[in-house]
């Protein structure tokens, strides 16, 4: 008899921690529990394809505008006026830049799309990106300008955004 009870206890014990394995695992594969904001706009990706350091970003509010590789061109073929930041959450240039880069937008009161390019890789080729972080200003599909590296402040990055929108 006691062996029978030992046995049923290792077993209930077995049973309950392999729920707690399948329950773990099914909750790390929802988007909305990758981060405390729930916020994940990689879309067409599952979260576990996702790089660690794209994960470690999205409770970051400096890294809420971004978008899928065909939305960024969708909104860039749209014709109007639109700053497309490339970045990399591995790139310690862009992570002391997008502060400064969000502060001048907020400041502008313009908008900008955000491409994650650790995860959407064809970016680079297809825009000719040569260095992250990299501004660029698309009017009517065509790139009209780009600022390229960390300028180190605010009024920099919004002197940029004023010469494109031509804005004071």
């Amino acid at each position: 008899m006691g062996n029978k009870l030992f046995y049923g206890i290792i077993a209930l014990i077995i049973v309950a921690f392999a729920g707690i394995f399948i329950y773990m695992n099914s909750a790390s594969g929802d988007p909305e529990n990758l981060s405390e904001s729930g916020y994940y706009p990689y879309t067409d990706r599952e979260p576990e394809e996702l790089e660690g350091a794209t994960i470690d970003k999205l409770d970051d509010e400096n890294y809420h505008h971004n978008k899928t590789y065909d939305e960024t061109q969708e909104i860039i073929d749209g014709g109007e006026g639109e700053f497309v930041y490339f970045w990399s959450p591995t790139c310690v240039h862009c992570m002391a830049a997008t502060p400064f880069l969000m502060e001048a937008f907020n400041e502008t009161g313009e908008e900008v799309t955000q491409l994650n390019i650790l995860e959407y890789e064809q970016a680079w080729a297809e825009y000719e990106i040569e260095a992250t972080p990299t501004l660029v200003y698309f009017e009517d599909g065509e790139e009209v300008d780009r600022l390229t590296g960390n300028p180190g402040n605010a009024d920099d990055y919004a002197e940029f955004i004023n010469a494109m929108t031509g804005e004071e």
